[in-house]
């Protein structure tokens, strides 16, 4: 029987990888496919939707730009390159510089009050309340 999606121990299978293809597979992989940037935690309380994005290096809010729409979330900026060597001197160039955008298609709904946004050490948290699902609606009859 097939194991469930949650179930799947994704970090012994990259361990698995590695024992079998070399330390170098992983590098070799991130330069074949698109760097998936930046990456994204997102989870929920009794009240709020936490969203936390990696993005260091940025020096400023002109550096990023936070954008809803109906349930979709979009996460714009751009990530100053800080080094004096070139892009092409780089012997190794896993971070990610320059522009960037990504979308989280939100898994619950919000209210309108305002989202509060704080970066720290390389981190974007955004904070939504939520929308209380739980509602009694009264029904009223009426006479014929």
């Amino acid at each position: 029987m097939s194991k469930k999606y949650e179930e799947i121990d994704w970090g012994s299978i990259q361990h698995k990888v590695e024992d079998m293809l070399g330390n170098h597979f992983w590098s070799d992989l991130n330069h074949i496919l698109p760097k998936r940037f930046p990456n994204v935690d997102l989870y929920e309380t009794d009240k709020e939707g936490i969203i936390v994005v990696e993005v260091p290096g940025l020096q400023s809010t002109n550096d990023i730009q936070i954008k809803l729409d109906a349930n979709i979330l979009t996460v714009e900026g751009n990530v100053p390159y800080a080094y004096e060597a070139s892009k092409q001197k780089l012997k190794l160039n896993e971070r990610h510089t320059g522009v960037f955008s990504r979308t989280v298609k939100l898994p619950f709904h919000y209210t309108d009050e305002p989202v509060r946004a704080k970066y720290k050490n390389g981190l974007l948290e955004i904070r939504l309340n939520k929308i209380e699902n739980d509602q009694t609606i009264a029904i009223q009859f009426e006479d014929d």
